[in-house]
């Protein structure tokens, strides 16, 4: 797609605007956002194949099942606040996601709110695994970054201002 996969938008109603997903095969080969949605964006089941700038994105970024792998050139998986009336944050229930970055200042998962992960496998490959701009908490799941497990979520981007000028290598 020339603009983004999946679209769901309303600013009339903010009651709308939200993408549900409880199944299906997707590829998605996006220049803009995989599957973005204004206010939600859930997905409960499905195989996906998302090459994107944004993998997925929305306000309240829910995810409680599915086979998600992701390539992605600014962040893997992004909420931000396109809504007011929805908390800003990504939760993670459960699914298998493998999301790839590409270098730069990039961000597997970037929550200008709130990040929780409760289960799921998480199989990360970037720079930077995490940003988030309040908390952040790893409840369950497994989490891989770069190879390595992980048992806590650290902020690789402090008030998501961006990356470290001049440091190489991988932060998690």
């Amino acid at each position: 797609a020339t603009k983004d996969g999946f679209h769901s938008e309303n600013e009339d109603d903010l009651a709308t605007g939200y993408v549900y997903i409880a199944g299906g095969n997707f590829t998605i080969n996006s220049e803009d956002d995989g599957i973005q949605g204004t206010t939600i964006t859930e997905i409960d089941g499905g195989t996906f194949d998302i090459n994107a700038v944004e993998g997925i994105e929305g306000t309240y970024v829910q995810i409680n099942d599915g086979t998600i792998k992701i390539y992605a050139t600014d962040d893997g998986i992004n909420a931000s606040e396109k809504a007011t009336n929805y908390d800003v944050q990504i939760e993670i229930n459960g699914g298998n996601l493998d999301i790839t970055m590409a270098e730069g200042d990039t961000d597997a998962l970037d929550a200008n709110g709130t990040l929780t992960i409760n289960g799921g496998n998480i199989n990360i490959t970037a720079q930077f695994a995490f940003d988030f701009d309040l908390t952040a908490s790893l409840n369950g799941g497994t989490v891989i970054v770069n190879g390595t497990q992980v048992t806590s979520i650290t902020n690789s981007m402090m008030e998501g201002g961006g990356g470290p000028g001049g440091f190489g290598g991988p932060q998690y």
